[in-house]
C-alpha cells in the first residue's frame, strides 16, 4: 500500500505544476500522464509473483498513456458541444471516454487493454468482458446511486438532456454549491444539476460534463486497491456476494478531498485545477459562477 500513498503525493505535485495549463497540448500531456501514472502504479501492485517488475511497469504505463490519450480526445469532443453548439458530440465523447478509462483500468489491474470495456452511465456500470467468453455484467456505483437518489427528490429530472448526453441531468430554480448561494450548474459525482435559466446553455453543460469525466478519471484508483480489497472479499462470503452487484466508486472521497485541497489559499473559489480544466473545455463561454 506504500506505493498507493506515493501515488497520492505525485498526483498532488502534478496538480500544482499543471494548474496553469491553457493549451490543448498541455491538456493532452496531463491526461496522458495521469493515465500512465495510475496504470503504472496499479500494474505494480497487481503484479503476479513470477512477472518481472520492469516489464510489468512498462506495459502498464504504455497502456495507461494510450488510455489517457483517448480520455483527452473524449474531453476534446465535449469541448465541441460548446464551441459548435451541438450536443451530438456527447455520445461519441461518452464512448471514447469509456474505452479510454477502460484501457487504464485494465492496465492498472495488470491485464491486456482489451480484456474488459466498462461503460458508466450515471450510477450504472456495464462491464463487457471480452476475454475467454463474451459476457456483459451489470453493476451499481453505490455512492453515485445515493447521490442520484437524493437529487431525484430535490430537483427536477431532465429526461431529454439525460438521453442526449448519457448522464443523469436535473434542474432546479436555484443551484447551490459549497460556500456559494447560487450557481449556473453543479456536479456531484456523476449527477449534474443545472439552474433553470441555464438548462439550454451548452457552455454550462459542457463544463459540468467535464466534471463528470473528472470523476471517471479516478476510476483506476479502484483498480489500484483491487488486490487488498480482494483479500478481504476472499474472507467474507457476504462481501463477495455484494461485490457481484456493486462497483465501489471509492474515488468519490479522494476527488472531493483533492478538489478542496486545491482551493486552500486561493482567493477565487473557481481558480483551481479542476475548474480550469472544465472551463477550458467549455470554451470559456461564460462569466457566471459554475461549480463542481
Amino acid at each position: 500500500m506504500s506505493r498507493t500513498f506515493t501515488l497520492f503525493f505525485i498526483w498532488l505535485f502534478c496538480l500544482k505544476v499543471t494548474s496553469g495549463q491553457d493549451t490543448k497540448g498541455e491538456m493532452a500531456a496531463y491526461n496522458i500522464a495521469l493515465g500512465s501514472l495510475f496504470a503504472g502504479v496499479g500494474a505494480i501492485i497487481n503484479k503476479k509473483p513470477d512477472q518481472k517488475l520492469g516489464k510489468v511497469l512498462l506495459k502498464g504505463m504504455s497502456q495507461g498513456a494510450l488510455g489517457g490519450y483517448m480520455v483527452y480526445q473524449s474531453k476534446n469532443l465535449i469541448g465541441k458541444i460548446a464551441s459548435r453548439e451541438n450536443t451530438g458530440y456527447s455520445w461519441p465523447a461518452k464512448i471514447t471516454n469509456s474505452v479510454g478509462i477502460s484501457i487504464i483500468e485494465n492496465a492498472s489491474l495488470n491485464r491486456n487493454f482489451w480484456e474488459q470495456i466498462n461503460i458508466n452511465i450515471g450510477f450504472n456500470r456495464f462491464e463487457i468482458h471480452t476475454n475467454n467468453r463474451f459476457r456483459i455484467q451489470y453493476k451499481i456505483l453505490p455512492i453515485s446511486f445515493i447521490t442520484t437518489g437524493i437529487t431525484f427528490f430535490t430537483s427536477k429530472f431532465e429526461p431529454r438532456l439525460s438521453l442526449e448526453n448519457g448522464e443523469f441531468i436535473f434542474s432546479n430554480d436555484k443551484v447551490r454549491a459549497t460556500g456559494l448561494d447560487g450557481v449556473a450548474g453543479a456536479t456531484y459525482g456523476t449527477v449534474i444539476i443545472l439552474a433553470d435559466d441555464f438548462r439550454n446553455n451548452l457552455g454550462v453543460l459542457s463544463h459540468e460534463l467535464i466534471h463528470v469525466y473528472q470523476y471517471y478519471d479516478f476510476n483506476a484508483f479502484n483498480s489500484i486497491i483491487h488486490k487488498p480489497v480482494s483479500n478481504i472479499e476472499f474472507q467474507s462470503e457476504t462481501l463477495n456476494k455484494i461485490n457481484k452487484i456493486l462497483y465501489w466508486d471509492l474515488q468519490a472521497p479522494l476527488l472531493l478531498g483533492l478538489y478542496n485541497l486545491e482551493n486552500i489559499g486561493r482567493e477565487d473559489y473557481f481558480d483551481n485545477f479542476f475548474e480550469n480544466e472544465a472551463g477550458f473545455w467549455s470554451d470559456r463561454l461564460f462569466d457566471f459562477p459554475v461549480d463542481q
